[in-house]
């Protein structure tokens, strides 16, 4: 399931949680968390869009991806 979403996606893109959590100023417990759950904090979802290129709407909770139908490539 990791290799379908977005979090997944964003650690390869920067290497590693610990690269990513540095990126973002958190812990690699935190992007190890989110890692695990499938989803990552709305803020922390822009961040990664804005530096990595990763789309928000395969990075945040579904449920509020289905709220505000964002599109799939933001």
């Amino acid at each position: 399931m990791h290799q379908q979403n977005g979090i997944f996606r964003a650690i390869q893109a920067a290497g590693t949680q610990q690269k990513l959590a540095a990126l973002l100023g958190v812990s690699q417990q935190a992007v190890s968390a989110w890692l695990e759950r499938g989803w990552v904090p709305l803020r922390r979802a822009q961040e990664i869009e804005a530096s990595l290129g990763i789309p928000r709407s395969t990075l945040i909770n579904p449920r509020i991806a289905d709220l505000v139908d964002l599109p799939e490539s933001a």
